[in-house]
């Protein structure tokens, strides 16, 4: 066991000293053009027409979505294509223990498409609300995705600033695959049966 361990550890250090060499900075999202980006396929329970298969994915947009009380999470739907879009509202990402220092509030669209037995999403339009207490000064800014890489990535800026972006990006990466998972199995359980 200690062997593995030391194995494994042998090659994250070995590619981060190649990371660093090379003036990489490994982000923990998908990028495209300089915007986070994800787009894929999934498939869906075969038993599930795709009218049912709209209906679950609008239901779990519905229930599993995080918005504010007054709002919708579905902004777009149109059952006849087959498209729905979804405001993708994250929690506060909170950087130190203490209250209001500083923090990040991420907001998506998630897109649907949904054909017989599978569903295509991206998720995109990334931005946000940035909150940091300097001393007794208080400074809030709000930015895109394009923001977030450049201030993760951009060599000119401090180690510790970059590092609190990593931070923020990973933390946005893992609620997005939570989101993800959680819509993978909502679109490929049964249905319940009529009674």
């Amino acid at each position: 066991m200690k062997a593995f361990t030391f194995v494994i550890m042998l090659i994250i250090s070995t590619q981060f000293l190649f990371a660093q060499i090379k003036g990489d900075q490994n982000v923990p999202v998908p990028i495209k053009d300089s915007l986070i980006y994800y787009e894929a396929m999934m498939k869906a329970n075969p038993n599930l027409t795709r009218d049912q298969l709209y209906q679950q994915v609008r239901h779990w947009a519905y229930t599993k979505l995080i918005v504010l009380p007054v709002t919708s999470p579905v902004l777009y739907e149109n059952p006849g294509e087959g498209i729905i879009s979804a405001r993708l509202v994250f929690n506060p990402i909170k950087l130190g223990p203490a209250i209001n220092s500083n923090y990040l509030i991420p907001h998506g669209i998630i897109y649907f498409q949904i054909k017989e037995g599978k569903i295509k999403f991206v998720i995109s339009d990334i931005t946000y609300t940035h909150g940091l207490l300097i001393g007794n000064v208080f400074k809030e800014t709000i930015g895109n995705s394009k923001n977030l890489y450049f201030n993760a990535t951009n060599e000119k800026n401090y180690r510790a600033f970059r590092n609190e972006y990593i931070f923020y990006l990973t933390e946005i990466n893992n609620t997005i695959q939570n989101h993800l998972g959680s819509l993978y199995s909502f679109i490929n359980k049964p249905l319940l049966d009529e009674f």
